[in-house]
């Protein structure tokens, strides 16, 4: 069973890989990283220059990047390669999750490609870090793609409900907007809402309060669940 997953897995991130959309977000992934090394050294935005891309590119940029992603996953082409798909010998949610953990290694190669640009441009311009920087690095790394693939479960998963990848992605924009609007008006609510959780790391990492990171990741995977069911709902609903 892990093997025949790991098979369709693959075989649908190749598919993902002839599509243009994957590679256009790459190739913006890897030019916006390089641009940010340029930016952050002639602004002297932090010592720690990877660390600090991570949390100013997690705001805006990154959400949209996996908002882009997520909603073309399933629904882009439903109409097309998708029938042949659904007349092989495995079941719809077998594939959807074939196709799900595909768009989520997708979704962390877009953030690596980001990243190793700005982690080699600030070894090159700053030198090796200390190892406790070099460790918060890697942390708001692992963090940055955790989040990451969550803004892309939930955006296939209103995709999938509301039929097309354009509205999708024009519902899950919306959304994000309200939330953070909501957020700035009532902070006490942030904790509910995806948009905080960008820096759910830093109570861990800069405060050493684990209790905080660890109710932030217990919501984040609260959602993973709530939208991969979701999603899954919407496709085995879905008819051609």
């Amino acid at each position: 069973m892990i093997a025949k997953m790991n098979n369709l897995t693959a075989e649908e991130l190749r598919k993902l890989f002839r599509g243009s959309k994957l590679k256009v977000l790459l190739l913006l992934s890897f030019i916006i990283g390089i641009l940010f090394v340029f930016i952050g050294d002639r602004l002297a935005l932090d010592d720690n220059l990877p660390l600090t891309a991570i949390e100013l590119l997690l705001t805006v940029m990154l959400p949209f990047f996996m908002g882009a992603l997520g909603s073309d996953l399933m629904v882009g082409e439903w109409k097309g390669m998708i029938k042949h798909a659904l007349k092989l010998p495995i079941s719809r949610e077998f594939l959807f999750m074939g196709k799900l953990f595909a768009g989520l290694m997708a979704g962390a190669l877009i953030v690596l490609c980001m990243f190793v640009p700005i982690f080699i441009g600030s070894l090159v311009l700053q030198g090796v870090p200390e190892p406790s920087s070099l460790g918060a690095g890697m942390a708001e790394l692992g963090g940055a793609i955790l989040f990451s693939g969550l803004l892309l479960v939930l955006t296939n998963s209103v995709s999938l409900w509301v039929g097309s990848s354009g509205v999708g992605l024009v519902v899950s924009v919306v959304m994000w907007m309200a939330m953070s609007i909501v957020g700035m008006l009532e902070p006490q609510l942030n904790r509910f809402f995806v948009t905080n959780y960008a820096d759910w790391l830093q109570p861990l990492l800069y405060g050493g309060d684990a209790s905080m990171t660890v109710s932030t990741l217990l919501f984040m995977t609260a959602y993973y669940i709530i939208g991969t069911i979701l999603g899954l709902l919407a496709f085995q609903r879905k008819e051609f």
